[in-house]
């Protein structure tokens, strides 16, 4: 009886813990295999001697007989054994002492406490000796997976055969879905092999394997997802996955696409203590290539042999030494955009680089190679690039502190080179051979600056801590010619695929400038101070307060940086130290917040932060000495509401230049609502900076380098609304004030078929209209089927 039960334990444990492990195996896949669950636990029952750590025993039943001539042990009526968190029940249980043979009859049933799940059959029998085992038509059941078969036998070297099994997250009596095959081979190490795999909607066969093999312990699985899209058009993905222990997997997938032909991919994501390592490559023939005019995908050859190759390695070399490297190649301008939107949201243009990185208490120090991969991105090249960082910190035991920075190495800025000149888009414009490209150029340069800072305590007024600091700057070219921060822009704008057509004329930086020397200092301070007040009892219940405190940090920075000692317009131009410049204005600055107590501790109820800049000499966008006045309110009284508003106002134009407003009420899967605005004018921002403090930004508008910001007025709005348990509606919308049109809005009703969540949605994109079916395993979420049209 005790091995009976021991074998029956270790069933259910199997049973149990297999689950987790299909769930990592499934993640984004939809796995073929997930039936094979029921392979892996019924071969435990007949895998070694299953003799663990000593549980209690508990029998009972109606009646229990010994027969000592036949050495028979019969419990009948009732039969009830309990071991450890294993239950077993039965009609009747009869066990021959002498030769070990077993059977148990009568809706047998074997429960793991805590609903672990259950398996069912109308009898067992076996051998415990031989630990041999055959089963009939059996049943299972957990908070997961659902299941059934015919039958199976085990031959005691821990190898099993299964007939006619099936398994599905559906606990209905005929499944909604189900995975089935004829045939499946258990074996001992944990590998299986399946005859005539078959995936079901009801009894509708959809997919068929005639033969799959594999593991079941996690280390492998099987790519299953097909699919309809408007881009893809009907597709299926099949493949391979293979895990490597508990630090990553690797996969390999062929796509079948109707509409863009074949691809074949493969992904790895390998880490451990030291190493973390990704990689994915991705090769199609595309039938379907995208293109702007005929042949050209913008001013590039389009392309139908298309790849993307991208790894990337960090290693730590040693304590405080990292390695990182990224490659990421292209066969095109719009592969990544095309099949790999996630990244494309992340980063448009993708970087390549080898970096080494060393971290102590007191430094860090670096070098950096940066190659441009892709001739179709504009990158400025470092090959290479040396950095030093030492952050601010005292000087020996004194009250001066010092922070210092020192870069250099070798830039070169190379233009996208385009295929099709732009002069050919202008073949009738009689100034056609002026419309020319970017020319590539490039320098040695070495950058070093240094700040000493001088910290003074002024009790209850705070503390003033003026500031110096001077950046030393060294070119082994420049160029004869000037060019202005238009004339910067306009390279930009000529540069930009998306718009070929502009008829900007263009200067170029020629290399006859010669080396050059150029010396920028700084000179400031900045007061701050704290006040505080307490209102311990002052409780709002209906508003969420509980007790606040109202803190209040004014500031004064005061920036003066003269003209370098070179004129920037003839210095080539990689990045923002290159458009060092005259700065001298003074930020006025408030921080004030609420908070107040919650059971998670001290939180922001209220938070407004405001500046206002005055400028002692006139700029040249406005004319006036006012620089820009900003606000920004935060406004969280619980965690189902938000509001936050942002506004940068020119004192100088005397208008407001950017605003942003939001509102997020409600929690996930329960009533809410976002809504978010954004206005913008069409406007040169005011330069803004400094080399030796950090300036509050709301809208990206401090920088040395003036910003040409376009004008927007949109306002974008989504709406959840539960109706009831199962169903719910989505509802998205953005309005272009600008262009006084609905640009996006989209419909999604979703609702819950037992074990299936399904949505129907229906939206415009500007003039597009489409139509969409989702469905996704309520088990599973990330295991879904969309097609959208």
């Amino acid at each position: 009886f005790r091995l009976v039960i021991i074998s029956c334990r270790y069933i259910l444990r199997q049973f149990y813990n297999t689950p987790n492990i299909m769930l990592k195996t499934l993640t984004t896949k939809f796995r073929l295999l997930a039936f094979l669950l029921l392979c892996c636990l019924l071969a435990q029952s007949a895998v070694n001697n299953p003799v663990g750590e000593a549980q209690e025993l508990k029998i009972s039943a109606d009646t229990v007989s010994h027969a000592q001539e036949s050495d028979m042990l019969t419990a009948e009526g009732n039969v009830r054994i309990d071991y450890g968190d294993v239950t077993l029940t039965a009609a009747k249980v009869e066990l021959n002492r002498g030769t070990m043979d077993f059977t148990a009859t009568g809706d047998v049933k074997v429960s793991l406490a805590n609903d672990g799940g259950s398996w069912q059959s109308p009898a067992i029998k076996g051998n415990l000796d031989k630990r041999t085992l055959s089963f009939g038509p059996y049943r299972m059941s957990s908070p997961i997976w659902y299941g059934g078969g015919e039958g199976g036998s085990g031959d005691g070297n821990g190898n099993v055969t299964s007939t006619s099994i099936w398994l599905s997250t559906c606990d209905k009596d005929e499944p909604h879905y189900r995975l089935t095959a004829s045939t499946v081979n258990y074996f001992s190490d944990h590998t299986f092999s399946a005859w005539n795999a078959l995936l079901k909607f009801g009894n509708v066969p959809v997919f068929y394997f005639p033969y799959l093999w594999g593991t079941t312990d996690g280390t492998s699985g099987y790519i299953f997802h097909p699919g309809y899209s408007g881009k893809k058009g009907a597709y299926l993905r099949i493949g391979r996955v293979k895990k490597f222990d508990d630090k990553g997997e690797g996969s390999l997938y062929l796509d079948l696409m109707s509409k863009r032909g074949v691809g074949l991919g493969s992904d790895i994501d390998y880490k451990d203590e030291k190493r973390l390592f990704k990689a994915k490559l991705y090769g199609i023939l595309d039938s379907d290539p995208p293109e702007t005019e005929h042949g050209y995908d913008r001013r590039f050859n389009s392309k139908d042999e298309r790849y993307r190759l991208n790894t990337y390695l960090r290693e730590e070399l040693a304590e405080g030494l990292d390695m990182r490297l990224n490659l990421d190649v292209l066969s095109d301008i719009s592969m990544l955009s095309d099949w790999f939107r996630r990244d494309y949201r992340r980063m448009e243009q993708p970087r390549s680089y080898l970096d080494f990185n060393m971290d102590t208490p007191n430094f860090s120090t670096g070098l950096a190679i940066r190659p441009r991969l892709n001739d179709f991105y504009t990158v400025v090249e470092t090959l290479p690039e040396y950095r030093f960082e030492m952050p601010r910190h005292n000087i020996k035991d004194t009250s001066f502190q010092q922070q210092t920075s020192f870069r250099m190495g070798y830039y070169a800025l190379k233009w996208r080179n385009f295929d099709r000149k732009r002069s050919s888009l202008f073949l009738l414009d009689e100034n056609r051979d002026l419309y020319e490209d970017p020319n590539d150029y490039e320098s040695f340069r070495a950058h070093y600056q240094h700040f000493l800072y001088r910290p003074i305590q002024l009790g209850d007024l705070g503390s003033f801590t003026p500031r110096a600091g001077i950046a030393a700057t060294y070119y082994s070219r420049s160029s004869k010619t000037k060019l202005t921060d238009n004339d910067i822009a306009n390279m930009l704008d000529v540069d930009d695929p998306d718009h070929p057509y502009t008829k900007t004329l263009l200067k170029n930086y020629d290399a006859k400038g010669g080396d050059v020397a150029r010396l920028a200092f700084e000179f400031g301070g900045e007061w701050k101070t704290s006040l505080r007040s307490d209102w311990v009892d002052w409780k709002l219940e209906k508003l969420n307060l509980n007790g606040a405190q109202h803190v209040l940090e004014p500031y004064i920075n005061y920036t003066y940086a003269p003209e370098p000692s070179h004129d920037r317009d003839h210095i080539y131009y990689f990045d923002e130290v290159d458009r060092l410049d005259k700065q001298h204005f003074v930020r006025f600055g408030l921080d004030q917040r609420l908070v107040t107590r919650r059971k998670e501790g001290a939180s922001t109820y209220l938070r407004l932060q405001s500046y206002y800049d005055f400028h002692f000499d006139r700029g040249e966008e406005s004319e006036r000495h006012p620089g820009d006045l900003g606000n920004r309110l935060d406004f969280t009284p619980r965690k189902d509401l938000a509001y936050w508003a942002a506004m940068v106002y020119d004192a100088g134009e005397r208008r407001i230049q950017r605003g942003e407003t939001g509102l997020r009420f409600g929690e996930e899967q329960k009533l809410n609502f976002a809504i978010r605005y954004v206005f913008r004018n069409d406007h040169l921002s005011r330069s803004t900076w400094s080399m030796g403090s950090s300036l509050v930004d709301f809208s990206g508008e401090s920088s040395y380098l003036k910003k040409r910001f376009e004008t927007a007025d949109i306002v974008n709005a989504r709406l959840f609304v539960p109706i009831n348990p199962l169903t719910s509606l989505e509802i998205e919308a953005e309005y272009d004030f600008d262009k006084s049109k609905l640009s996006e809005h989209r419909y999604i009703l979703r609702r819950r078929l037992h074990c299936w969540d399904v949505g129907l949605g229906m939206g415009w994109d500007n003039s597009d209209f489409e139509i969409m079916l989702m469905a996704r395993l309520v088990a599973f979420p990330k295991v879904r089927i969309n097609v959208d049209f």
